[in-house]
């Protein structure tokens, strides 16, 4: 028992200072150190999109290759990138080169996270919504202390502390995952075949970030935020807050009354959240909406990922597939709500949440899982 939950400890850590340091060289350092750079508002945006077009691409592969080469071998390469990557923003004097980093740097995140959840699967089957859950908490208390510590960092010494700060952040996760069991290796030779139900998780998924990403852009210009950055970062802060607390005790819940349910109520409490983003005109609603979104999103996640390790036998495979489709939406939202406006926004954010949600209870309705 001892040796098992020493293991966990371990893969939390990991994903604690992985998630921590990757964070660290976007927020808020990506921006600042481009502009010091003397790059465009324009060129800047470029450079911030292309970890998450790598994400896309990369997901789904390193998934596939950890049920073929196992998700040790997978995740110490991952630990490679976010050890080197970092190191890599001294060479980095343009528009082009700064986005050639951010790709790389790309691959260590969007290797990480599916393989590192399909690793919990396999080591707690039995637990996985619970221990999944435990594990993004760890990955969101890194992520919601990066902006604060990489922004002291860049105010009292200078950039050059946080590259080599998140390379040694770097360097705990490569070496973490030298004493990760060798799991995965379920693949002998690559035969996929196209799956509906894990297609339908992914747009649950995709809704949710498309949310997310969409409140994250535009929360500081809502009228009665604006000239408040402080208070903004605050309620941001508060919605991870919420994730990283709700998070594990959803996995449990999962656990113990199966993943339809869960989900169920937790894409209605998104959709309801969009609504009010959508309508709001007082601070109190946004920040009702904030704390609903949080909520509903984190019980939605806590069931679809172990729910699409339980209808694919390729458990890397699945969880990669859902991170990709999830980067596809996280990457729409702030476009959607962009040129549509606040109100049609975030009411076709939350409208095709809905309607992902509806094809999924009717699709599901039958199948023969915990839920």
């Amino acid at each position: 028992m001892r040796a098992v939950r020493t293991r966990l400890y371990i893969i939390l850590l990991a994903g604690f200072f992985a998630i921590l340091g990757s964070t660290m060289s976007k927020s808020p350092t990506l921006p600042l150190y481009a502009q010091s750079l003397g790059l465009s508002r324009g060129e800047i945006g470029l450079i911030a999109s292309a970890s998450t077009v790598t994400g896309i691409v990369v997901n789904f592969a390193s998934g596939l290759l950890s049920d073929i080469y196992g998700r040790k071998k997978l995740l110490s390469i991952s630990g490679f990138v976010f050890l080197s990557a970092p190191l890599l923003y001294f060479l980095a004097g343009d528009a082009l080169t700064l986005a050639l980093v951010r790709a790389y740097y790309g691959i260590a995140t969007a290797i990480f996270v599916p393989v590192s959840l399909a690793l919990i699967s396999d080591i707690y089957p039995d637990k996985k919504g619970t221990f999944m859950g435990i594990l993004s908490s760890a990955t969101l208390v890194g992520r919601a202390l990066a902006p604060l510590l990489a922004g002291t960092l860049i105010y009292f010494a200078g950039f050059w502390t946080v590259f080599l700060l998140c390379s040694l952040f770097g360097l705990i996760v490569f070496g973490l995952t030298f004493t990760f069991p060798d799991t995965g290796r379920e693949l002998q030779r690559v035969e996929l075949s196209f799956s509906a139900g894990l297609l339908i998780i992914g747009l649950l998924d995709a809704a949710v970030y498309m949310a997310y990403q969409g409140i994250e852009t535009f929360l500081p210009l809502f009228y009665y935020l604006q000239g408040k950055a402080w208070l903004s970062g605050l309620i941001l802060t508060v919605e991870i807050s919420v994730m990283a607390a709700v998070k594990p005790y959803a996995g449990y819940l999962s656990d113990r009354i199966g993943r339809t349910k869960p989900i169920i109520a937790g894409m209605g409490l998104v959709g309801l959240a969009m609504m009010i983003f959508a309508f709001s005109s007082s601070l109190p609603l946004i920040v009702s909406g904030a704390v609903l979104f949080s909520v509903g999103a984190s019980v939605s996640e806590a069931s679809t990922k172990p729910l699409a390790t339980e209808i694919s036998e390729l458990r890397g495979a699945a969880l990669g597939f859902l991170e990709s489709i999830k980067d596809i939406g996280q990457a729409l939202g702030p476009v959607i709500v962009g040129f549509l406006g606040f109100k049609a926004g975030f009411t076709f954010v939350g409208v095709f949440g809905i309607a992902a949600l509806l094809i999924f209870t009717i699709t599901f309705k039958s199948l023969k899982t915990k839920g």
